[in-house]
């Protein structure tokens, strides 16, 4: 067994993320768009950790000390932090999108697309009603801007794959 573990925990596996598009902006000449990538993953990242942990508390030591109202009132903080979370992700995929355009990698198309998906993510912000699919806890934050960054997110690391390396990291 090896000492070192590949498991990743969902915040430090989106830095990771960012930090290829970054390498890959910088090496490009857009550094810029490649510190906003860096910028939004670390904002995406604390807010993933502070859910994270909220839930953990709230399921093996807050709901089952009989405190109703407390752990409605954490449940509700979740659902809050999820939509909240939209933000950093749009930004995300804003600069991905928009630095790897300006660098020539991506084609126009891909752009547009990912432009949609940073107007889809922001909408995901405004996800504040009481119930159905635009509820904090509705289709939109459940499944449907999930699947539009996890979509995302396997075409932005094809093209990194694909992207040519013009000088060496070290």
């Amino acid at each position: 067994m090896s000492e070192r573990s590949t498991e990743r925990q969902p915040a430090s596996a989106v830095m990771w993320f960012a930090a290829a598009i970054r390498s890959t902006l910088r090496e490009a000449g857009q550094g810029g768009w490649g510190a906003a990538a860096t910028a939004s993953s670390a904002a995406l990242g604390s807010i993933l950790l502070v859910l994270i942990s909220v839930c953990a508390a709230r399921a093996y030591s807050i709901a089952g000390a009989g405190n109703g109202a407390l752990t409605s009132g954490l449940n509700d903080l979740v659902w809050a932090g999820i939509v909240m979370s939209s933000f950093p992700r749009a930004m995300l995929i804003m600069a991905g999108s928009f630095g790897l355009w300006r660098a020539g990698i991506i084609s126009n198309r891909l752009f547009e697309a990912g432009v949609g998906a940073v107007v889809l993510g922001v909408a995901g912000g405004t996800t504040w009603m009481s119930s159905g699919i635009w509820a904090p806890d509705g289709v939109y934050s459940r499944l449907i801007f999930p699947i539009i960054g996890l979509v995302w997110i396997i075409v932005v690391s094809a093209v990194l794959k694909r992207a040519p390396a013009t000088r060496g990291e070290w």
